[in-house]
């Protein structure tokens, strides 16, 4: 974690910790409609590439289990390198308590033999026989597009996953062009997208999520889950807004939930208390922080929307 952040999440862990010893009296963690699937979801959800990349198994379970008791019932995970590891310890610390969270995991394989190993991988870590929502992660470009829905596709896989009840809902992501998601939008009827959405992208007046993908998301009913809220900490490093700001700001928008990559439990604490208790911006408000974000340089805070950005996250895999 980056002193920026550190400071941040120190600030505000008090909030966290006055929460937690007065459960009682504290207001619950918001929870919205992931679009047309049926699911309540909380406004903050667990991202799982830090939880694999902790060192110690046992404190990992101990954060993510912290995260349920604190109201989080959204657990984002996927099967590749860290996040493989963060679906068994998901499935360890929340033994038990399947009816009651949301796994939603992705696969970056394009075959369907490569992906139904994934998904049979992703079954086992996470100790169930059903997956809430699977998405075909990291779409790219007009080519990967044709191999996910291609002769013994990613897709393939997926609908007969579907048909046969190990997968419920069927979603995608994308970090790095807002004109492919909207390609992947009219191709398939998907339950929800996961993309980029923040103050920067907001106010990125040539490559915005949120001005080009999101109100066709929306339109079509899609469950919304925002991902980089905070730039992958550069908002906090370069100062350009706060952890509250950043956080507001996406929850002002029409999103189900927001992953937020979370390996300390003040970290928890912190972050659940300003989904217990933070108010929708203004369209002042909102406006104000694009503005002040504005000007600052993008390629430092949003990478990904590089098309070289391929690695580690964006690495997909298509040869059988």
């Amino acid at each position: 974690m980056s002193s920026t952040r550190r400071q941040a999440v120190q600030s505000l862990a008090a909030m966290g910790l006055a929460a937690g010893s007065q459960q009682a009296a504290t207001p619950e963690i918001p929870r919205r409609p992931l679009g047309k699937t049926g699911l309540e979801v909380s406004v903050l959800g667990l991202g799982g590439a830090r939880i694999g990349n902790m060192d110690d198994g046992k404190t990992a379970k101990e954060v993510v289990r912290r995260c349920y008791d604190m109201g989080i019932n959204y657990f984002d995970c996927a099967s590749a390198g860290a996040y493989g590891l963060s679906q068994s310890r998901y499935g360890a610390a929340l033994k038990g308590l399947r009816d009651k969270v949301v796994y939603a995991t992705k696969t970056r394989h394009r075959s369907m033999t490569q992906a139904q190993l994934d998904l049979d991988q992703s079954l086992s870590n996470l100790g169930t026989d059903y997956l809430d929502l699977y998405q075909i992660h990291n779409v790219i470009n007009d080519e990967d597009i044709e191999f996910i829905f291609g002769p013994k596709g990613v897709m393939e896989m997926v609908e007969k996953a579907r048909k046969a009840g190990k997968v419920r809902h069927v979603g995608f992501t994308g970090h790095t062009v807002p004109g492919i998601l909207n390609k992947m939008i009219a191709r398939y009827p998907f339950a929800t997208v996961l993309m980029p959405l923040s103050a920067v992208d907001g106010s990125n007046a040539q490559k915005s999520f949120e001005k080009e993908t999101l109100p066709l998301a929306r339109s079509k009913n899609l469950g919304v889950i925002a991902m980089k809220v905070l730039s992958a900490g550069q908002t906090l490093q370069k100062k350009a807004a706060t952890l509250e700001e950043c956080l507001r700001y996406v929850w002002s928008l029409p999103v189900s939930t927001a992953i937020m990559g979370m390996d300390q439990v003040p970290f928890v604490e912190a972050n659940v208390a300003l989904a217990r208790t933070a108010k929708p911006m203004t369209a002042m408000e909102m406006d104000s922080l694009r503005r002040r974000i504005a000007g600052m340089e993008y390629a430092g805070l949003e990478p990904w929307k590089e098309s070289r950005y391929d690695v580690p996250d964006g690495l997909v895999y298509r040869a059988d």
